[in-house]
């Protein structure tokens, strides 16, 4: 037959119990507070990545746009003259002037003569002199 238990002995294993069972709940708790701190850490290294990546983008862009107008402004400074080995000579202006509006792109072609230019699904060509 089983001894009784005595009420010190009761209130013993009902302290025991209830620490126990506080500890059960402050390791799921814990648990509970450590799985929200990481999902906050893998959310701000998503959103410090997209930053990133939209600095970068954006950096490039200015970069590409500051090269731009440098490579324009020493274009312009240059004379540029297209020469015939029979001695004529045309600037892109006046070939500019000599191809429809609108064209696409010129071809030169002093060994033949003649621009050769596309303007779309349309194509034709000019002689130069």
């Amino acid at each position: 037959m089983p001894a009784r238990k005595t009420t010190a002995q009761k209130v013993k294993d009902a302290v025991e119990a209830e620490v126990t069972e506080v500890k059960k709940t402050a390791r799921g708790a814990g648990r509970k507070v450590k799985d929200a701190v990481d999902a906050e850490k893998i959310e701000v290294k998503k959103t410090a990545r997209g930053a990133g990546r939209k600095v970068k983008e954006a950096a490039e862009k200015v970069e590409t746009a500051a090269k731009a107008p440098a490579r324009k402004a020493k274009a312009a400074k240059v004379q540029i003259y297209v020469q015939s080995p029979l001695g004529g000579n045309i600037t892109p202006e006046e070939i500019a002037e000599k191809i429809p509006a609108g064209a696409d792109c010129v071809f030169v072609r002093v060994d033949q003569n003649k621009l050769w230019w596309v303007k779309g699904e349309e194509t034709g060509s000019e002689n130069i002199w």
